[in-house]
């Protein structure tokens, strides 16, 4: 595709046009991730075996769902590209497409999450029950067709430039989280105390709900109402965009679950530490994953006009703001560590002082791990936007389970630090990562280079 010639938009047009994206994007991953924010509060009062259990089975879960989370994030770039060019047709197919491939990838996954409930108690190691992270494990993958399907309709909405919808929605489910997870968990009126399943069944429903308020609102959005024709290969086109930010994403995600599930050695008081961190900082991680996908969407925008300068642009600021945000992030961390970490656990039970303490020493090493984050994740989005996911797949794989793994376990025994090499591991992976993802970026949209 040729570049077409274009008003020149300025850095601080850019940024404008950025942030009216990112604002209600920016909300609606609070909104979503505050489904497992409120999930880990509840589990935190049932007590620290119900903790330690829910860790240790979302480290196996997200180890998988990650990955076809990342198959359906294919749906905004294309999205965002069809309706760059005019394409409504595009738009439409996408969303159909999408939509098809939540259900297969559901078809295959579920089964596979059930029978891993069966077989990963067997692992557990002591301290952590096995009956607890079974039950948690089959309650709470019941949601992962409404979040797929969620996933493709957001993903329609944001890639035409109108995410506010996307916001009230998963607001609405927070709202019915909250209600749902602690009357489930503790029993409230009439209802049975359920304990670490009905937390695990809130979640779950809250998905459904969602899922089920978005659809007419993506479905009023799409602007072409003729014959789609068969969407075959509109779902084929689909993976063959999204297989490889799925395996970037299970890169990510699995050197974070092998490093719970190698937490998990020094007890369940690390373990515990090592999860409520883990929410600390997932929770301020939503705004730089935010702002990645109205990045992505401002860059495949672009692109699919046929403006490569201006995709260009669009990337850098998405650079310049995600990095700018976690830096203001490390400091609060650093500067009043147990105000954030009392969201999820009572920090003045004496019972919790050794749980705080180490949760506090990761917490220290964050600053560095939280800057490299937030650019690994704006860079992978602008790429999607340019719809190159192959090559990041290749600097994921070395940067995380290379790098990010193989130094963690040197330093954490080979070199004595203990749970905080795993630590230092994870920020040298995600450090790599984010530096050669810009630079990945950069070489891609460079001048002369065809759109």
């Amino acid at each position: 595709m040729t570049t077409l010639p274009a008003p020149t938009i300025s850095t601080t047009a850019e940024l404008r046009a950025l942030l009216r994206l990112a604002g209600p994007v920016v909300v609606s991953q609070f909104a979503a991730n505050a489904l497992a924010l409120i999930a880990t509060a509840v589990i935190g009062r049932l007590g620290e075996r119900e903790l330690a259990a829910a860790a240790y089975a979302n480290a196996a879960y997200y180890l998988v769902f990650i990955m076809v989370v990342g198959v359906m994030l294919s749906v905004a770039p294309r999205v965002a590209q069809a309706h760059g060019a005019g394409d409504a047709r595009g738009v439409a197919r996408a969303l159909g497409g999408g939509l098809r491939l939540a259900l297969l990838l559901s078809a295959v996954m579920l089964p596979l999450m059930w029978a891993l409930s069966f077989v990963l108690p067997n692992f557990a190691p002591a301290g952590v029950s096995r009956d607890l992270v079974a039950a948690y494990l089959r309650v709470y993958s019941l949601g992962m067709l409404p979040n797929l399907a969620f996933i493709a309709l957001r993903g329609t909405l944001e890639g035409t430039g109108k995410p506010g919808a996307v916001t009230g929605v998963a607001l609405t489910g927070v709202v019915w989280a909250l209600l749902v997870a602690p009357a489930l968990a503790f029993g409230w009126g009439p209802l049975p105390r359920l304990g670490l399943a009905g937390a695990a069944g809130a979640s779950a429903s809250a998905a459904w709900i969602m899922a089920a308020l978005l659809w007419p609102l993506a479905r009023r959005r799409v602007a072409y109402t003729g014959p789609l024709g068969p969407l075959g290969d509109e779902v084929r086109a689909l993976f063959r965009l999204g297989w490889p930010i799925g395996l970037t994403l299970g890169a990510e995600g699995g050197m974070f679950s092998v490093t719970t599930l190698l937490m998990a050695r020094f007890g369940p008081e690390v373990l515990a530490a090592h999860n409520v961190t883990m929410q600390t900082i997932t929770a301020f991680f939503m705004v730089p994953l935010g702002i990645a996908s109205a990045t992505g969407v401002r860059v495949g925008t672009e692109a699919g006009a046929g403006r490569l300068a201006q995709a260009r642009r669009a990337g850098l600021v998405g650079l310049g703001l995600s990095s700018a945000v976690m830096l203001t992030f490390a400091v609060i961390e650093l500067a009043a560590p147990r105000t954030v970490f009392s969201v999820f656990v009572n920090v003045n039970d004496p019972a919790n002082a050794g749980l705080i303490a180490a949760a506090t020493g990761f917490l220290s090493i964050a600053a560095l791990f939280q800057l490299m984050d937030g650019l690994q994740v704006t860079a992978n989005g602008a790429l999607r936007g340019l719809q190159d996911t192959r090559v990041p797949l290749l600097v994921s794989l070395v940067a995380y389970w290379v790098v990010g793994l193989g130094l963690g376990s040197v330093l954490s025994s080979v070199a004595g630090l203990g749970a905080r090499g795993l630590w230092f591991g994870l920020t040298a992976g995600l450090t790599l990562a984010g530096l050669s993802l810009v630079g990945r970026f950069l070489y891609r949209t460079r001048a002369g280079r065809a759109a």
